[in-house]
Formats: C-alpha cells, sequence, structure tokens
C-alpha cells in the first residue's frame, strides 16, 4: 500500500513543479521588471558611459541636444532603436523584456533633459 501512495506523490510533485516553473516564466512580477538605471546599466553603459557619451569614435551620444538634431528625442524613436539598433548600434531586442524598451527610452529622455548629471 505504501509503494501505491510514493507512485502516486512523485508525479503529484512534477506536475506541481512544472506548473509553478511554467508559471513563473510567463506571469512576471512587478518585483521581475527592471527600472530605466537598471537597464541601462546592463544593456546600454558599455557604449553610452559618463552620461550619454560614447566610446567609439563617431558614435552619436545621447545628449538632448544631439537626439534633437537626429529627430529621435521621442519615446517611440528611442525604443525602436533600443530594439532593432541603427548605424553601428545593434538592437538589444533579445536583451529586453517586454516593455522595458519604453522603461529605457522613458529613462534616456529624462536624463537627458537633465543634462545626464
Amino acid at each position: 500500500m505504501k509503494i501505491f501512495k510514493f507512485l502516486f506523490v512523485i508525479p503529484v510533485i512534477t506536475l506541481i513543479i512544472i506548473f509553478q516553473t511554467s508559471f513563473q516564466s510567463r506571469y512576471l512580477l512587478a518585483s521581475d521588471f527592471r527600472d530605466g538605471a537598471t537597464i541601462f546599466r546592463n544593456v546600454c553603459a558599455g557604449c553610452h558611459v559618463r552620461g550619454g557619451s560614447v566610446v567609439l569614435k563617431g558614435s552619436k551620444s545621447l545628449k538632448l541636444s544631439d537626439l534633437e538634431k537626429r529627430a529621435i528625442s521621442d519615446e517611440n524613436s528611442i525604443a525602436k532603436i533600443a530594439n532593432e539598433g541603427i548605424g553601428f548600434m545593434k538592437g538589444y531586442k533579445h536583451k529586453l523584456q517586454e516593455g522595458e524598451d519604453k522603461i529605457l527610452a522613458q529613462w534616456i529622455i529624462q536624463n537627458a533633459k537633465e543634462g545626464w548629471n
């Protein structure tokens, strides 16, 4: 009789584990979302250091005047560039979770307006 209980418990535990992991991967908790500063630090800061400046010569900065000059100072343009890339910059769609492109774009615009202080 104990063996039947044991054989019943293993599949139930397996199903619970499968359900929990699939549930967690589909539905992110609010604490799983990264803020703009964290996204920038993890994805963008390798090239855009020191307040939007760039490491590579000839690349564009994230200063407000440069963004306005290139007509990309709005949230949608920056989010599109973050996903698809532009010029030498590759896109980071694979590194951004759903909605993080907009969070990043808002954060970049805010910091550009503040002069990257």
